[in-house]
């Protein structure tokens, strides 16, 4: 992908070039320039580890159960994140335990429970805190 972003960046810069009379002396000129801009895109992109992440998570597998899933989708949620949960399930039926902040947080917890490849039904015993 670095590589791809570079030479896109060294094609436009040499056709430029070009296009404005490019001299023989403006070789120097250019690959410096090119040099700067691979150390920026460099330092600009995430690191090998960063985009590696996503991709550990997937060597672990995946969860074969409704249950596994469900938790697997809440604990990855950003907006769920931290949030203690318990599921469980009877076949294709899932219920979700637990205290969530809010009842936007709730909406979103039972949601994901519902969109979840092998989960039929949801029972919602998620607690909302009185007052919020």
């Amino acid at each position: 992908m670095r590589q791809m972003a570079a030479a896109l960046i060294l094609l436009a810069l040499f056709v430029v070039l070009v296009g404005s009379r490019f001299s023989p002396a403006d070789g120097d000129k250019l690959a410096a320039v090119s040099r700067l801009t691979a150390t920026k895109l460099r330092d600009a992109l995430p690191t090998d580890a960063a985009l590696a992440g996503p991709v550990g998570a997937f060597r672990r597998g995946l969860p074969d159960d409704p249950a596994g899933r469900v938790k697997a989708r809440l604990e990855t949620d950003r907006r769920l994140a931290g949030l203690p949960f318990t599921v469980s399930a009877e076949g294709e039926k899932v219920t979700l335990r637990g205290v969530v902040p809010d009842a936007a947080a709730r909406k979103r917890a039972v949601s994901l429970a519902e969109n979840t490849v092998g989960v039929a039904e949801v029972v919602d015993e998620l607690a909302v805190p009185a007052g919020l």
